[in-house]
């Protein structure tokens, strides 16, 4: 048994139960059969599904946005921006044309090709901080290839999900092809070394993201693992308007509270402009003030747990204790932690080496160019960068120096249904997002015809 809690009081919403191991049988059995089934659907009518699904997102958008900001405190606007971006990435797939699941290749043989194929039931073991986003995101892709899939969601938004595979069921899904399953740390294992499981996709922590990882290993399944992040914010002293770069760096910290892999973690700024750039991040913060979730104008909302509220205002003293300088004091009340901004001068600050998942910005400067580069990379996780500059050409020779799966220049680091979305280093492996994402767990099949 367990409960789904409103982060702003604490209060229960909801009683769940654990399946049992029986029931977590049957559901892989109805999962095992629905794949022969789905495997075998034209494309067109995988299409058709998933145009119904996104009409369904939108018939419900109003109970979704609510239920995510019920359960994991995030302004209802920014709830809304969730479910319209899942919807786009519906969209953006229903253009998916026959030729993405083949590859001619020119030889002396009549015909060869590589034919990408569906290998079986997908377990996608997904987080809290954007329960719809990141369920669509690595769901979609894959029902198109023809794998099905089963969702074990985080327990504290086990309300948005359930709801999602209502919505899956009524756009006309069949039965067991999109499944959420309530089980608990000590039966996901069991779940993966099940037979009918052939792949295995997680969003979360490094050091949960190690454990599937390695089970992922020990029972030789496929695994994407899409981990944390400690993002830099690079600005170089040419940049015009430094309000305009720090109200972007300011939206780009505390969207989501900061609860977000890819937001900006690390502001590292040139010492000519970073008493000015501070100033300006400072008053940007300011205005990201406590209020009613279902206000419109309400920018930030509370840390999604407890324990992670915890940790949170732990890491802020820890920083502090290593020599950071406050800039803007954090307030705590209860599950809401105010923006925050701290400057360091010791490259090996626990900031580096830590993920700071929440309303706590981290700057420090650089005197040359040349640092850029390694003081960026001086931290165990490669997701993404953001860098700001006039010279593109310069930005685009740093960035050949940096470690990360993404390179943004004059842009925040985003994910983008267009584009492969993923790190390296401990920030995970493998991509979601864009075409090419529909290959990771396909079988690459190689298919020669030669004329006797």
């Amino acid at each position: 048994m367990f409960h789904t809690i409103n982060p702003v009081d604490d209060n229960v919403l909801k009683t769940y139960y654990f399946l049992s191991n029986q029931n977590i049988q049957a559901k892989l059995s109805e999962a095992q059969n629905a794949y022969k089934e789905w495997k075998n659907y034209p494309l067109n009518s995988k299409i058709e599904c998933l145009k119904q699904l996104y009409f369904y997102m939108e018939k419900t958008i109003d109970i979704m946005a609510f239920s995510i900001t019920q359960e994991m405190g995030k302004p209802i606007t920014q709830s809304y921006t969730e479910i319209y971006k899942s919807i786009y990435l519906c969209k953006y797939y229903c253009e998916l044309k026959e030729s993405t699941f083949i590859k001619k290749i020119y030889t002396e043989y009549k015909i060869s090709y590589v034919k990408f194929e569906s290998i079986g039931v997908i377990l996608g073991i997904m987080p809290w901080n954007y329960p719809i986003w990141q369920t669509i995101r690595s769901t979609i892709p894959n029902l198109l290839l023809g794998n099905v899939i089963m969702i074990k969601s985080a327990l504290n938004t086990t309300g948005c999900s359930l709801l999602l595979e209502k919505i899956f069921l009524e756009s006309g899904f069949p039965k067991g092809v999109f499944q959420v399953i309530l089980i608990d740390t000590n039966q996901i294992e069991s779940v993966i070394a099940h037979p009918a499981i052939q792949g295995i996709t997680f969003t979360g922590s490094t050091l949960v993201g190690s454990i599937i990882g390695s089970l992922s290993g020990k029972y030789v399944k496929k695994s994407v693992l899409e981990l944390g992040g400690n993002d830099a914010f690079v600005v170089m002293k040419d940049v015009k308007n430094i309000e305009k770069i720090a109200k972007l760096a300011t939206e780009s910290r505390l969207n989501n509270t900061g609860q977000t892999c890819i937001s900006a973690k690390r502001f590292i700024v040139d010492e000519a402009i970073i008493d000015d750039f501070i100033d300006a991040v400072i008053q940007e913060m300011k205005t990201y003030n406590r209020g009613d979730l279902y206000d419109e104008s309400t920018k930030i909302g509370y840390i999604s747990r407890n324990d992670l509220t915890k940790k949170l205002y732990q890491q802020y003293k820890n920083i502090i204790l290593n020599g950071g300088k406050i800039c803007l004091e954090i307030t705590k009340n209860g599950n809401f932690l105010s923006p925050s901004l701290l400057r360091i001068e010791n490259d090996n600050c626990i900031v580096q080496k830590e993920e700071i998942f929440g309303p706590i910005g981290v700057i420090s400067s650089f005197s040359q160019e040349k640092e850029i580069s390694d003081i960026v990379n001086n931290t165990p996780y490669g997701l993404g960068v953001s860098i700001w500059t006039k010279d593109l050409e310069k930005a685009e020779k740093i960035s050949k120096k940096i470690d990360t799966g993404m390179v943004f220049i004059n842009e925040i680091v985003k994910s983008d249904s267009r584009f492969p979305f993923g790190g390296v280093k401990k920030s995970g492996y493998g991509r979601e997002l864009s075409t090419l994402s529909i290959k990771e767990f396909s079988n690459w099949k190689t298919v020669i015809l030669k004329e006797l």
